[in-house]
């Protein structure tokens, strides 16, 4: 009979416990989102702050073509692009790259310093890089929009290689922080810096974002019908150079051209 009322008794039973138990799974709680759910929150927040500066610099490279083809009638010839800041920062970097491409039959390569505007955001990046744009990580970078540079079979074992260098002018400029800023771009200068018949043809890039370059460079040479014997493609410590011979009467129809963008962020 004792037996039967110490587990019908409940004289043990207190508020405290009751509120040490709801405290406890609280805490509980409270520790699994902040182990497994603001981590994921802060993921969704990095891919999504990322994939918005790659549209903004896809728009950015649009207005950038809209000035090396011409005015839009009402609009000129200049553009303001808009980036989600999002805690990043933009950059305008006028001096911190260099192409160089030589030809047979000419002594003085043609020389430019496209320069970059990128975006920033913890540890990766988004740059327009003379005409392409490219995503950068932290174990490399991969281009996701091509420039304005074509290598196009003629037949009979000619090619012909177009390089339209987009060289952002200007001086350093930089802003970060939250809100939108502004990339304002507008036409400069344009030239035609070569164009006729060669044998062969040197290019010289010095850019943080070599691999890319490379593996452009290659699958482009390669989908004009060169074969990897005709030209080759070597990077190292931030500089990629490719070098392109045809032989006997066959011909690289060249043509290079530049143009200026002068750039600001604000």
């Amino acid at each position: 009979m004792n037996y039967k009322n110490l587990l019908k008794d409940r004289s043990g039973v207190s508020p405290v416990i009751g509120m040490i138990l709801i405290l406890s799974i609280v805490v509980v709680s409270i520790g699994i989102i902040y182990t497994t759910g603001i981590p994921f929150i802060d993921s969704i927040k990095y891919t999504t702050q990322v994939s918005n500066a790659k549209n903004s610099f896809s728009v950015l490279q649009n207005d950038v073509l809209e000035i090396i083809n011409g005015p839009v009638t009402g609009a000129g010839m200049g553009r303001i692009t808009k980036v989600k800041m999002g805690g990043g920062s933009i950059f305008v970097e006028p001096q911190n790259t260099e192409i160089q491409i030589s030809y047979s039959g000419n002594s003085n390569p043609v020389t430019a310093v496209p320069g970059t505007i990128s975006y920033k955001y913890k540890s990766r990046s988004v740059v327009f890089e003379n005409g392409a744009t490219i995503s950068k990580y932290s174990t490399g970078s991969f281009m996701e929009i091509d420039p304005l540079i074509y290598a196009s079979d003629l037949g009979s074992g000619n090619i012909g290689l177009m390089i339209h260098i987009i060289n952002v002018t200007g001086v350093n400029s930089s802003i970060g922080g939250e809100g939108t800023g502004k990339i304002r771009t507008s036409f400069e200068e344009r030239g035609n810096l070569y164009s006729g018949e060669v044998n062969s043809v040197n290019i010289n890039i010095s850019s943080q974002n070599d691999d890319s370059w490379g593996r452009y460079f290659n699958d482009t040479l390669l989908n004009a019908g060169l074969a990897s014997s005709d030209f080759s493609v070597n990077q190292s410590g931030g500089n990629v150079e490719i070098k392109i011979n045809v032989l006997g009467s066959n011909y690289i129809q060249l043509s290079i051209y530049e143009t200026k963008i002068l750039a600001r962020v604000e």
